[in-house]
């Protein structure tokens, strides 16, 4: 792609968006969990979003600098997230006891350092933990891609199979790394290409038959698709139906948003996922019980309780970005002279 390999793509921001409404949609269940017929939106959902995050990675100025900046993406908005989070819903409870059927313990801190149990304050932010570690991961493995590409490739899937293995056998790595590593060929497959495919080109003869492609993953996905769970590292089909119908499903919403190119509203939230991520759980937390008291109907309270929080994320996104954009992954908040550090 030249020169413009680094230029933002609209489409990817608009694949984003739709992956976070998805997974919103997903958290507030209920009528919505009707629209997976056959597990076709969760067998591709959380494997989309690893996907999309290959389609970044760069290794920046050596493995020093490149883990510094994943902790100013990852990390930081993960430690910012996961403290406040718990916070305001301990503060909650302290204040109204009532409002949650569990107490709220100190002790939920260390949740995400022993095993793959439920975040309860804030559920969504597994995802920062894993995709950190599948950078890492990816990142001892990616040199290998100029002379030994087939070994890069062959590296891929043995940790992916590997991942997929410690899933089956139900052994659990500390801070999601098995599900990273169950991640990786999701990842790489993004990162190969933005760089490598006609993919990602704004016009191309293949263009043409997208809707071809459409229909042939769509069939493909009917046959294969399965119920994973990537938080637990969890897979009831086998290594082949869980990837080839991840893959289907990541092809047809990147294949449609080609097409549409960009929506305002969704592209937006698609930029910042990283916020909607990060907030619409707890956001769901206080407005859902809050919504069902009023409404009864499944699928009104499902749609009014998606666009109020979506708007509701919508509107504090501009405000986050201002106020604290170097715990959101848009400013670093370390900072280091990588040329001064080079010339020690």
């Amino acid at each position: 792609m030249g020169d413009k390999k680094h230029e933002r793509i609209d489409f990817v921001d608009l694949t984003k968006g739709i992956c976070i409404i998805l997974v919103v949609m997903s958290h507030i269940g209920g009528a919505f969990d009707q629209l997976d017929y056959n597990s076709m939106l969760s067998c591709f959902r959380m494997p989309l979003y690893f996907f999309i995050s290959g389609i970044f990675f760069k290794s920046y100025e050596g493995l020093f600098g490149f883990v510094i900046r994943k902790i100013n993406k990852l990390i930081i908005p993960f430690a910012f997230f996961y403290l406040s989070s718990f916070l305001l819903k301990y503060i909650v409870w302290k204040i109204a006891p009532e409002t949650f059927h569990l107490p709220v313990l100190w002790k939920e801190l260390l949740i995400v350092f022993d095993g793959h149990d439920l975040i309860r304050f804030n559920p969504p932010l597994w995802f920062l933990i894993a995709l950190f570690n599948c950078n890492i991961v990816f990142y001892f493995i990616h040199f290998l891609r100029d002379k030994h590409l087939s070994i890069m490739f062959l590296s891929t899937l043995l940790i992916g199979g590997i991942g997929f293995y410690l899933g089956k056998q139900q052994i659990v790595l500390p801070m999601y790394l098995d599900v990273a590593m169950t991640a990786l060929p999701f990842y790489v497959a993004g990162f190969w290409i933005r760089r490598y495919n006609f993919f990602l080109f704004p016009h191309h003869r293949f263009d043409k038959v997208i809707p071809v492609f459409i229909l042939s993953a769509l069939v493909v996905m009917y046959f294969t698709a399965t119920s994973i769970g990537m938080r637990t590292n969890n897979y009831p089909g086998n290594f082949f139906e869980v990837y080839i119908a991840a893959f289907a499903g990541i092809f047809i919403i990147m294949l449609l948003c080609k097409k549409i190119k960009r929506l305002a509203v969704i592209s937006y939230l698609g930029r910042y996922s990283i916020i909607t991520l990060s907030i619409h759980a707890p956001i769901l937390h206080f407005v859902s019980p809050l919504l069902g008291h009023y409404i009864h109907n499944s699928w009104v309270q499902a749609i009014l309780l998606l666009l109020l929080t979506l708007f509701i994320c919508f509107l504090l996104t501009p405000v986050i970005l201002k106020v604290m954009p170097q715990l959101v992954a848009q400013k670093d908040l370390l900072k280091i002279n990588f040329h001064k550090r080079n010339s020690l």
